[in-house]
Order: C-alpha cells, then structure tokens, then sequence
C-alpha cells in the first residue's frame, strides 16, 4: 500500500515495515516536498485491497454495467451514522482535521481509489503499489485519491471560515494537523508564505460563505431566550451529507477498469451506443448514478431531492464561466444551453440552491486540485490570480439566479453589479444608448478598463455606433436590454445573429503600448466585417457566431500593420455557420481563397492608423 510519513528531516530515504504498513520517510528536498504533504492512506486499507483483490482473481459475474465495479463494491455500505456525525461536528472547534480524516471512512467509494490496473498476459489483475497506476485522465491513482481528499479538506475549511478554516484553506497544517499561523512571509515551514498571507488578508470571504448560504449548506435558525429571539446561521446536515457523499464519488471513473458499458435499454446516451464503453469520467457516473444507482451506497440512500440535486451537478451544461465574468459573449451564447438543461433535463425541478452546490462543488473540486491537501488548497492560494477568483467567487450568486430569471435579466444585473462595484473611477452605472458596450467593455478589460473607457469616448461616430449596437444583441428570443441602456433600433427591431468576439477581453487587457482607441477602433471593425458575413435578420435573432481573434489577440496595432506593408492582409474568414476566424493571409493564399468562393472579409486597419 502506497502510504507516506510525514517526517521533516533531511536524510536519505529509507523504508520501514510497521505491521501491515509500509511507510516511506521522504526528506524534504524540494522534489520530494509533495509527497510529504500526502495524506497516508488509512491503515485498514491493506485488508481491504486483499478482499477486493480476491474477489477480482475469481471469475467475475457479467453483471452491467460493470462486472469488476460490482465486484469491488459488494455488500459495502455507507456508514451513514459516521458521515452524519461529521455534519454536526463540522463547525465544533474541538473536530480537528485529524478527526474529520478518519470519519471520512464513512463513505466506501474511497477504497476504489486503491485499484491498480495491470495488464499480465492479457488478463487484468488488480494490486496496490506505490508505482503509478492507470487513471483515464492519465493521472497516478495515488494523485486522484489525495486530489479527492483535498477537496473534502476544502469543505472541511470553508464550513469553518468563523473557526479555523482560513489559515487550514492558506497555509494548511502541521504534523499535528493544526493550521498554520503565518505572519512571516518567509516562514519556512510552508512555501510561497508571501501569496499565502496574501491570499488569507485579501480573499473576499464573504463571497464563499454567501455561497455556502445559497446553496442552503448553512441556513437560519431561530434561537429563542428569556428576553428576545434572534437567528443564526447553523449546518443543514442533510445538505452537507450530500455533498460529502458527491465528493466521494465524483471522480471513481477515472479508473478506466470500473468504468462502465451502455447497454441496449439505454442506448443513446450522450452519443453512446449499445456496447460503447463510457470513456468521459462525468458521464459514465451519470449513466450509473441514472440507471444503476445501488451499485453506489453513498449516492443510492440519499433522499429523493437531495440525489436530484448530486445528479444536477454531474450534468454537462455547457456553460463558459470565463465568458459571463468578463462579459466576453452576448447572454444567449453564454446562458441558453444552461437554461435548457435546467428545463429540458431536469424538468424545472432544480433550483437556485441547486446552482449553487454546483457551484460549491466546482469550487471545492477545484480548490483541491493540486495533490497536496496537507497544505491547504494550493491551486487557488498560490497558482490562482486573486483577483480572477473574486470576480468568478462573486458571479456564483448571478449565475444561480438563471434558473428563474431569463438570460438577459441576469447578464444585465450582473453588468451593473460589476460596474457598481468597480474599485476604479468610472462613475455612477451608465445609461443610453452605449451603456451595455461600456459595461461590458469595463469587464472585459478589467484592469485596462480606465483606459478603455476612455477611449471609448474618443472613438469616431461610426465605430460608437457599431459597437453599442452589437454588443447589446441578447442572441435570445423575445429578450433585450433594458430600453435606457441600448440604441432604440436594438429593441424595435430584434435581429440577429449575435457576436462573441472569442479572446476579445485578451486583446483588450494587451494593451501594450497600443492607444486604447486604436485597439477598439479594430474591435469596431471586426463587428464591422462581421455584420457584413452575417447580415442582420428577424429569423436570426435567437442565434450566435463565434469570431475567433486568436491570432491577433496578443499582437500590437503596429504588428499588424507591419503585416500589410509586407504585402500581407488580415481577413475574417467564414468557416462555416456559426464561426469566423480572424486569419493572415498572402495575396496568394487571397487568390486561391477567391478562386474556391470562399466568404471573408479583409479588415480596414487604416481606420486604426487614422488614430
């Protein structure tokens, strides 16, 4: 069994036999420094990897959709008295993470982490090891199972933000699994000191804990004393066993052994057919949390709305977050499909709170992305920009609100909220008929978004205009702005298709030494040849094109123009109905374009030198 000591002395490694135990003393070299801050695998796990294994060396039954994950999992159950305990625990200042570690045997989905996949002349046996072992996200197993546990110690520090929880979620712990207390930036017991107390000082933690709110994890109870009756917030226990419960088996599937086979009954199913193998790990969870849910006691004895609300969060709801926070697309390209999910899918049955445990999920499963959960959520404390996790942690509340408000309602409310509450001169929220453009053009700029604005102001009539018009098409149905923040022809006469102009925000926020007008007038103009490919109509109003300006996102004006005079041109060529690409071309290239009848449009960049 794979298992780490968490010794700190500088020495050659050496391995030690204690009981059924091997432990590995790792020194603390830097290459060496995750692997002391891995969590050892419970002691009882050899025991159980020697039944899973005998089971597996006999002739296993052809039982769907799984033979070897019906194997593993025979007659274990959840041990729902040990996770309802760490729910009433959670918040107890006295329930170390120690403690919270060991409850977390609870739920018996975790020892399918124990799996290792061999090929032995063509037979597949199963081992425990400390080598690597085969993961369909080309991950170690060893990997998965700490990311998976780092992920329980992030709802371990995010219930307990009042406690302890914001030194355990930045600095991690010690060897006694008690949080660090960092006032020295150049602390040598933990790396990167310096984002670390960054992180902790300069985090919006009242956005995760709003969060927390919203998805009715925490909730208001009334507590009644001689004198008077006030609420506090306390743990919904049923809520927080759900999540834990999710967190056990979100990412089993990346063991490509157990993962499962469609079978007829249920064929298609997301493109599977009878007999197909499920290789996305998110879908083949959903096909057995759908069609065979006792194969997974943690997910099969939950209530009835509480596994609606697991099931929710396994689902694929195309959804582009980067494009909502930077208000990089119109509000149909960014929330139609996700609002389709909600009603198509789930049948109207999910609800904000269910938006937001997906949210808080995504939130955790990512926090507990890097291997390392002894030492807080390192993917967010030290590899994150601060500043871009406070936008997204701040745009969970809108983005929940899709499943009672339409598109448009809550793109335009989070615009405001955005430009309400921007740390930069910008004024009062704006309103006629460049409001939406401005408000976008401040989220998509972000940090350039001063300069931005004003240039706006300094654009030319005609690029003001071509600007304020596309970029408040909804790309919706029988949606618009509101009437006082876009141009009158926007509402009289609802066309489309509307434009995301993919990478916009990175062209706006590669400033560079480029004047922020030129680099708009540019943007103009890419509308501009757009509209030309795609003209406006009645029947297109529900549609939306993507422009990819990959190529020109991070060059200057004068890159560009240095193109021309080399006898270049940049064109926006039509790929085919719904993409546009911006491309440099030779006039040869232009030529053979011209001789196929290609569709494209060769951008004036004379309107920027006019500047």
């Amino acid at each position: 069994i794979w298992t780490w000591g968490r010794q700190t002395q500088v020495a050659a490694p050496t391995v030690r036999k204690e009981a059924s135990v091997v432990k590995v003393v790792v020194p603390q070299k830097l290459e060496n420094v995750r692997l002391i801050r891995w969590v050892p695998l419970p002691t009882a796990s050899a025991h159980i990897l020697a039944s899973m294994q005998q089971r597996l060396s006999q002739t296993l039954p052809k039982k769907p959709p799984s033979a070897v994950l019906w194997t593993c999992m025979l007659n274990l159950k959840t041990d729902w008295v040990l996770a309802k305990k760490i729910a009433a625990k959670i918040t107890d200042p006295k329930y170390t993470l120690h403690d919270f570690n060991a409850d977390l045997s609870a739920f018996p989905e975790l020892n399918l982490y124990l799996l290792d996949e061999r090929q032995t002349q063509g037979k597949t046996t199963v081992a425990g090891s400390a080598a690597p072992s085969n993961m369909s996200s080309g991950r170690t197993i060893g990997d998965e199972f700490q990311r998976t546990i780092g992920a329980f110690y992030a709802i371990y520090w995010l219930m307990r933000l009042e406690v302890d929880g914001k030194d355990g979620f930045a600095n991690g712990v010690d060897d006694d699994w008690k949080p660090f207390q960092l006032t020295d930036a150049d602390d040598m017991r933990v790396t990167h000191g310096d984002k670390r107390i960054g992180f902790k000082e300069n985090a919006q933690w009242p956005f995760f804990h709003k969060l927390l709110v919203d998805a009715h994890l925490l909730e208001e109870k009334k507590v009644t004393s001689m004198f008077k009756t006030t609420t506090k917030l306390v743990v919904n226990e049923q809520r927080l066993v759900s999540l834990l419960a999710l967190t056990a088996v979100h990412d089993i599937m990346k063991m490509s052994m157990i993962l499962p086979v469609v079978q007829k009954q249920h064929e298609p199913y997301h493109r599977y057919v009878s007999g197909d193998t499920i290789g996305d790990h998110d879908h083949a969870l959903s096909y057995v949390m759908d069609n065979y849910p006792d194969i997974l006691p943690s997910f099969r004895d939950l209530e009835t709305g509480e596994k609606r609300s697991v099931q929710f969060t396994q689902c694929n709801l195309c959804f582009n977050h980067g494009w909502f926070v930077q208000a990089e697309a119109p509000p149909g390209a960014i929330f139609t499909k996700f609002r389709e999910a909600l009603i198509r899918d789930h049948k109207s049955q999910i609800g904000q709170r269910d938006v937001a445990l997906y949210f808080v999920h995504w939130l955790t499963d990512l926090a507990g992305a890097e291997p390392t959960p002894l030492s807080g959520c390192e993917k967010f404390v030290t590899k994150f920009p601060l500043p871009v996790l406070n936008s997204f942690l701040r745009s969970f509340e809108f983005v929940g609100k899709i499943a009672t408000q339409t598109e448009t309602e809550v793109m335009e409310e989070y615009l405001k909220m955005r430009w309400a509450e921007s740390n930069m001169p910008v004024g009062p929220v704006p309103s006629g008929d460049s409001a939406v453009a401005r408000m976008r053009l401040l989220c998509m700029a972000q940090m350039n978004a001063p300069a931005v604005l004003k240039g706006f102001a300094e654009l030319a009539e005609e690029d003001v205009e071509v600007l304020n018009l596309e970029m408040a098409r909804s790309g919706c149905v029988g949606q618009s702005f509101s009437a006082e923040l876009v141009p009158k022809d926007v509402i009289s006469r609802q066309e489309g298709p509307a434009f995301l102009v993919y990478y916009g925000p990175a062209f706006l926020q590669n400033l560079g030494n480029d004047s922020a007008v030129r680099r708009l007038s540019v943007l103009a103009e890419i509308y501009r040849c757009s509209r030309e490919m795609w003209p406006a109509a009645v029947a297109k109003v529900a549609s939306n094109v993507t422009i990819r300006i990959d190529v020109i996102k991070a060059l200057s004006i004068t890159d560009m123009q240095d193109a021309n005079l080399q006898g270049d041109v940049w064109m926006l060529v039509k790929h085919n109905e719904s993409e546009a690409f911006i491309e440099r071309s030779t006039k040869k290239k232009l030529n053979k374009m011209i001789a196929n009848n290609s569709v494209f449009q060769v951008l004036d960049l004379s309107i920027a030198a006019a500047y």
